[in-house]
């Protein structure tokens, strides 16, 4: 069974404002839904295969429906590339190495400046092997999205560079559903 976290969190804060409807508390749970159903793909649901920049466009595009407000592009990823955010492809090309760099940058960079992020993937992105680095982050990712940001208490003992996944990625999580809320706010401007 899914973690209901947020839905308790959030249900229980709107459940003591009497000017909530029963009504509007569904229609925030939906909203709030939209989260607890995604997930970010793990090293092995990558393509085993080389892609060319279209084709990494479309893939992270796809794998990030919903996380961002604005799609990736080709441009993006060229400029990733330049500021040394992102591996030089090699003879144009793109590998899973690529594609676990986009979409980590393309998640943190919503919070982070990107020099913030360029630090973060040299120290913690590419602290194992790229593979290790980026299950660890996608499975915190989707823990603390199916707890709406929380990871149900810090486990104890996390090393620093575990500490640091946890923070950085609450903090992402907490500007999405941030978002989603005052969106759903300013259509319903009354809650």
């Amino acid at each position: 069974e899914k973690s209901i976290v947020l839905k308790i969190m959030c249900y229980n804060t709107l459940k003591l404002d009497k000017r909530t409807s029963a009504m509007e508390k569904l229609n925030i749970q939906k909203q709030l839904d939209r989260f607890t159903n995604k997930r970010l793909p793990y090293w092995e649901d990558f393509p085993d295969f080389e892609l060319y920049m279209d084709q990494l466009v479309n893939l992270g595009n796809r794998y990030l429906t919903g996380f961002l407000g604005a799609p990736l592009t080709p441009s993006m990823i060229n400029s990733y590339v330049k500021k040394g955010l992102m591996s030089r492809p090699l003879k144009k090309k793109y590998n899973a190495t690529h594609l676990a760099e986009l979409l980590v940058i393309s998640l943190l960079k919503s919070v982070y400046p990107l020099e913030t992020i360029k630090n973060y993937n040299e120290q913690l992105l590419h602290e194992f092997s790229i593979k290790e680095s980026y299950d660890s982050f996608a499975q915190i990712f989707n823990q603390a999205l199916q707890n709406g940001g929380y990871t149900k208490p810090l486990p104890t003992g996390l090393s620093l560079s575990k500490l640091t996944k946890h923070v950085i990625i609450n903090a992402v999580i907490y500007k999405m559903v941030g978002e989603q809320l005052l969106q759903y706010k300013s259509k319903h401007d009354h809650i």
